[in-house]
């Protein structure tokens, strides 16, 4: 099987394409249900040129509307600048710029008396658009289109050992870390098992084996890691990280994960629940969006844990952002040619590709300019007999 097309991961124009086609209906982690314990309490979320906003009602639900007054189209919640989250006194939403007021209904329900309209004016008509949001065993997913699928049917196909998150506490501030790199290549990334023996073997960190994925067809794939050895090789914090949790009285000591298209990844580890994801950027750049959560449990031995665990991640981060750059510039000599094969036990990446396709119809204008590339350079070529 075939990789995608080198032009994918370099033509820029292929964004807004992909903003409605990829993301628009797709479900997008924005935050788990402790971040909105009362009512008036909300949160910002911004992918592929879009924001959305979610908010706690008065009667206890959630409600999510695009990011946007009716009037001028100004933004209504900006958020803290690390976790986007914000209260809205009595559960409405004010415009900053002219003082259209919302409800928790996301009906107009105020105008500053100054601003007079025409008589036809309907304030009904001015009412906030809707985003589809749901909840899944605690975690808060929204879509700006509807989403083929339903959240749940989604994910409990492939989640039939996790277990209830909604007891969870967020355990450290949302992480940005810029990636110069397309983001389809940093979620590959994510699914690649077979980097983990090239590109981090010995002392790059590294904590369990290459994930086993389960095979399926649908919007969720499932994986999972045992521990890896105790390579005595590896980083102090990596052994350190391992052996701790061989002596915890834990359930299980392997990863599960999920990958929820196009760009989430959930890891449910013996001591929290790691969420990474992908935020695309302009041109060829995105963002890993990471974010933990954990059983209130504070005894000495899982806060250590959670230290060495945090500490691996942030260095093998840093390590995949560093080795997704290189990748993104060698793709740059490649505009034109065809890709590489996937291997048969990629199946993650194998998921990835077809996924895409299926969604993405391919640019005839990219395929006709490497084609044309392709026959001026056979064109070219020096024959035997030169």
């Amino acid at each position: 099987m075939q990789g995608l097309p080198v032009s994918h991961y370099l033509d820029p124009s292929r964004a807004p394409l992909e903003a409605a086609t990829v993301f628009a209906a797709s479900w997008q982690f924005v935050c788990h249900v402790s971040d909105l314990p009362a009512a008036g309490t909300a949160v910002r979320f911004d992918c592929a040129g879009r924001s959305v906003v979610v908010l706690r009602t008065r009667a206890g639900g959630l409600q999510a509307y695009r990011n946007a007054c009716r009037h001028r189209g100004a933004r209504l919640v900006e958020g803290d600048n690390h976790t986007g989250l914000a209260f809205c006194v009595d559960g409405r939403l004010r415009c900053p710029y002219h003082g259209w007021t919302y409800d928790d209904a996301g009906e107009l329900v105020s105008i500053p008396a100054g601003q007079r309209f025409d008589a036809g004016f309907d304030p009904a008509q001015h009412a906030l658009l809707p985003a589809h949001v749901a909840q899944w065993r605690g975690l808060v997913f929204v879509a700006f289109d509807t989403p083929q699928e339903a959240l749940a049917a989604t994910l409990d196909g492939v989640a039939q050992t996790w277990p209830d998150l909604a007891a969870l506490r967020r355990v450290i501030e949302p992480r940005a870390t810029a990636c110069a790199a397309d983001w389809k290549l940093a979620a590959e990334h994510l699914l690649d098992a077979s980097h983990l023996d090239v590109a981090r073997p010995g002392l790059k960190p590294r904590v369990f084996d290459a994930p086993v994925f389960e095979p399926n067809a649908g919007a969720a794939l499932a994986a999972r890691a045992s521990l890896a050895i105790d390579d005595p090789s590896s980083t102090w914090s990596a052994r350190a990280y391992r052996r701790l949790l061989q002596n915890l009285p834990l359930e299980s000591i392997e990863a599960r994960s999920i990958f929820l298209w196009p760009n989430t990844w959930l890891q449910l580890a013996p001591d929290e629940l790691v969420v990474l994801q992908v935020l695309p950027q302009a041109g060829a750049h995105c963002t890993y969006r990471e974010l933990r959560y954990a059983q209130p449990d504070c005894t000495r031995e899982m806060r250590l844990a959670r230290y060495l665990h945090h500490r691996v991640r942030r260095q093998a981060l840093a390590a995949d952002v560093r080795l997704l750059r290189r990748v993104q510039q060698g793709m740059s000599n490649l505009d034109g040619v065809e890709p590489g094969p996937i291997a048969a036990g990629e199946p993650g990446l194998r998921w990835f590709a077809a996924r895409y396709r299926e969604r993405v119809a391919p640019d005839p204008g990219a395929a006709r300019t490497a084609a044309t590339r392709r026959r001026t350079r056979a064109k070219a070529r020096p024959t035997a007999d030169a």
